[in-house]
């Protein structure tokens, strides 16, 4: 059974691998083999390769506009706990000193979290924000040297090429924010972390981890003098340029289309102008163009509220709050003097920092216009993007996913939302996306890919052996990360209705193999300070039997009473049913709520069909909650 079932999954391996192509997969294995061969070499050996370079050495003079000067308590205080917690994707751990940084029992995105060093940024963070450290910083530098010698050069998750990106990042902060810290054998070590990076780059993914690379051996570089050093330097900032061409489309958009990782990447982006401007003076004009271009992308998805659209993976824990990045853009790009009364600053007191050394060494020229978040009455397209917002007052929003799902040779981050939508009034979810919780290969993360966890319409053909149903998924999503057939889109459409209405329409060819085609448009109708009228049309033209379902995921905090007054139209009276399910919300990794979800099923016999399910929403108030 075992073998029968690995055979069946070879078309779709071969569709996953040729949409990566020849040179792409070349380069894969070559990293693969060179990680390989990296485990039977001795550590010192590359201590040697890093340390080739004699004039190198850290520049004590950068960024003293970071250091914290009057603050209670001390990270440096070498205070050796009897244990220390860490909670990263809603998991707790307790470990005891000396806690160990790799464990095979640990979730490896938990483990990667650890060696990220964001949990000492935190602490940073609070001692700038407060003038106090928190008491567990006090082994901060304890816990920098135990990571040194436990995790030997090239061993471990602690040297995976996306763990030092974040690392070496946070490491800078660090020692700028607190000299004492800078020490040989740790400013040694981030050097050797610069220069692993270096050699072990994941150019052979591209998307977001390949910018994580560049960025931060960009900035990681900056901190050093020496022929090497510039040199690292300045290809950084060459393959950032050429990847930034690349990868952020004409709207503005990352290719992947996750928001998340698009305000991750943006944050770097602002940070690096800051540091760039602070060391030397000025940043390049691609640079500041690209982050003018990413925030407006960021204005037009922002939803009331500072809420994200949940299109593909889009945990809401994964980047930071989507208006302290816009902020943070719009400080940088308009030149503005911080002030601590302003709203549209930044909180966050390390990005306050940044600002200021940027802006007090040289003003922009010409200032950018206004990014602060604003509200877009009527209807915003991104077509790169492949998403429609309809806005048509009183706080409602519809976002509307009918574009290019991912780039071909990279999925890890696709869902299987295909022509889905969610509605939201005042900022607050009417229908959502399921959204992501784990990146774990699991049943869950299955489900969060799939169709079904996305407000949109499944066909399935029917399984003979089985008797069951196979759902076919216009993105074939498999394992944690991959994708095999990807839909394209054919059509996509929106505008005003007659009657001062809008509507949003798309089509893609993902049910091609299945002798289908699948056609939706949304209308949005009768807007009120509490109401609307939303009728979602879907059009299907099958060759075969099918079956069919249509998905309604209400928010976690609406009762199955929201929608007492749906109505459905179908063109084959008596086939069409309605049931209900609990499925889940996901609030970030590690973090998911029941809510109550409605499935229009039923089957389609060959010929031409059209669902239309009118539905009266009304405000979400506390008289239809759970």
């Amino acid at each position: 059974m075992k073998l029968l079932q690995i055979f069946a999954s070879l078309p779709r391996l071969l569709r996953t691998l040729c949409d990566v192509g020849f040179l792409r997969l070349q380069s894969r294995a070559r990293l693969e083999l060179r990680r390989r061969l990296d485990r039977l070499l001795p550590p010192y050996f590359f201590t040697w390769l890093a340390t080739t370079s004699n004039d190198v050495e850290f520049c004590t003079s950068y960024l003293h506009c970071l250091e914290i000067t009057n603050s209670y308590g001390s990270p440096c205080s070498f205070q050796l706990p009897k244990s220390i917690t860490f909670s990263f994707l809603n998991q707790s751990r307790e470990l005891f000193w000396p806690i160990r940084w790799n464990d095979k029992h640990w979730p490896r995105l938990w483990q990667f979290h650890l060696h990220y060093f964001d949990w000492a940024r935190e602490w940073l963070e609070i001692a700038l924000l407060t003038s106090r450290w928190p008491q567990e910083s006090s082994s901060l530098a304890l816990l920098i040297d135990l990571w040194i010698f436990s995790n030997p050069f090239g061993r471990g998750d602690g040297w995976h090429s996306y763990t030092l990106s974040l690392r070496i990042r946070n490491w800078v902060w660090l020692f700028r924010c607190v000299p004492q810290l800078a020490t040989s054998i740790r400013v040694q070590s981030l050097w050797h972390q610069l220069c692993w990076l270096e050699s072990h780059p994941e150019s052979c993914y591209g998307g977001n981890h390949w910018l994580e690379n560049l960025l931060a051996i960009a900035i990681g570089s900056l901190q050093f003098s020496g022929s090497r050093a510039e040199a690292m330097h300045h290809r950084s900032l060459l393959l950032l340029n050429q990847e930034l061409i690349s990868q952020v489309l004409p709207d503005g958009g990352h290719e992947e289309r996750s928001a998340v990782y698009h305000l991750l990447i943006l944050d770097r982006l602002v940070e690096l102008a800051c540091v760039l401007i602070s060391i030397r003076g000025s940043a390049p004009d691609w640079l500041r163009h690209t982050i003018k271009d990413m925030a407006s992308w960021v204005s037009v998805v922002r939803l009331e509220g500072g809420i994200l659209p949940r299109f593909n993976d889009s945990a809401e824990d994964a980047a930071p709050p989507l208006d302290e990045v816009l902020a943070f853009a719009h400080s940088y790009l308009t030149g503005s003097t911080l002030d601590d009364s302003v709203d549209s600053f930044p909180r966050s007191p390390l990005r306050r920092k940044l600002l200021s050394s940027a802006i007090d060494s040289v003003r922009p020229s010409s200032p950018i216009s206004n990014l602060q978040p604003t509200y877009h009455f009527g209807i915003s397209d991104l077509p790169d993007t492949g998403w429609t917002f309809l806005r048509p007052g009183y706080g409602w929003e519809l976002a509307f996913k009918s574009g290019v799902p991912c780039p071909s040779h990279l999925p890890a981050h696709v869902h299987s939302d295909q022509l889905s939508f969610e509605l939201i009034q005042n900022g607050h979810f009417v229908f959502s996306e399921a959204g992501t919780s784990v990146y774990d290969n699991c049943s869950q993360r299955a489900f969060e890919r799939s169709g079904s966890a996305h407000n949109q319409l499944q066909l399935g053909v029917p399984n003979a052996s089985s008797g069951e149903v196979d759902w076919f998924e216009p993105v074939e999503v498999w394992g944690s990360f991959r994708a095999g057939r990807k839909s394209q889109p054919r059509l996509r459409e929106f505008g005003s209705l007659p009657n001062g209405g809008c509507f949003v329409s798309g089509a893609h060819d993902g049910f091609d193999p299945i002798g289908a085609t699948h056609n939706r448009r949304i209308e949005i109708l009768d807007v009120g300070i509490n109401c609307l009228s939303l009728t979602v049309i879907d059009t299907v033209i099958t060759n075969n039997l099918l079956h069919l379902r249509q998905w309604w995921h209400l928010a976690p905090d609406l009762h199955r009473s929201y929608l007492k007054d749906l109505r459905f139209e179908f063109s084959e009276v008596g086939q069409i049913q309605g049931d209900w399910s609990t499925t889940t919300f996901a609030h970030g990794f590690g973090n998911r709520v029941s809510r109550h979800s409605f499935c229009l099923h039923g089957v389609l016999l060959p010929g031409e069909h059209c669902l239309r399910v009118h539905l009266p929403v009304v405000s979400t108030n506390p008289s239809l909650s759970v």
